[in-house]
């Protein structure tokens, strides 16, 4: 079993590395078939990642039972890994068509609507306004649910394992 402290590194080293990749990825307008290919691609790249990723934290998670960190763990990584590519995602549909989000200019207001969807806030400042951003940003909430709801399972989980052991003493 891994120490809270290596866990907590490797959390923040994963969060870190995500960042440095969502900041640092170009994104241009795609003038030919072969870029188009290969932007094409490399989202293909990215989906596969991710597919593994979930994969290997759901056997992870299958091992570990009802190891309160590891599902936390897995919980974080998920979101580590799915906000910066639904916050790229949204950036790259602004930038190819300009007319799908009101006020998504940088890759930081792409990342803060991301966010605030996410934690449910949608101030309205950034918004979709077209169909295809409506799209990705209704099947970003359906994620949220499915999230909010996985993480409302470990932390009832947390808190009956708990009650149940003040119980017994």
């Amino acid at each position: 079993m891994r120490q809270p402290r290596h866990e907590s590194l490797r959390s923040v080293a994963a969060f870190a590395a995500v960042m440095l990749f969502y900041y640092t990825v170009p994104v241009r307008p795609l003038d030919s078939s072969g870029e188009w290919a290969m932007a094409v691609v490399a989202l293909l790249v990215a989906v596969a990642l991710l597919g593994w990723a979930i994969t290997h934290q759901v056997k992870r998670q299958l091992r570990a039972g009802h190891e309160t960190a590891v599902r936390v763990q897995s919980l974080l990584l998920l979101i580590y890994l799915v906000v910066p590519l639904f916050a790229l995602g949204y950036f790259v549909i602004e930038q190819h068509s300009g007319n799908q989000f009101a006020d998504l200019v940088t890759k930081t207001d792409a990342l803060y609507f991301t966010m605030t969807t996410l934690a449910t806030v949608g101030f309205g400042d950034v918004h979709a306004t077209g169909q295809v951003a409506r799209v990705l940003v209704t099947i970003q909430m359906a994620f949220n649910l499915v999230f909010i709801g996985a993480l409302a399972s470990v932390l009832s989980d947390q808190i009956r394992r708990r009650a149940e052991k003040v119980a017994q003493q």
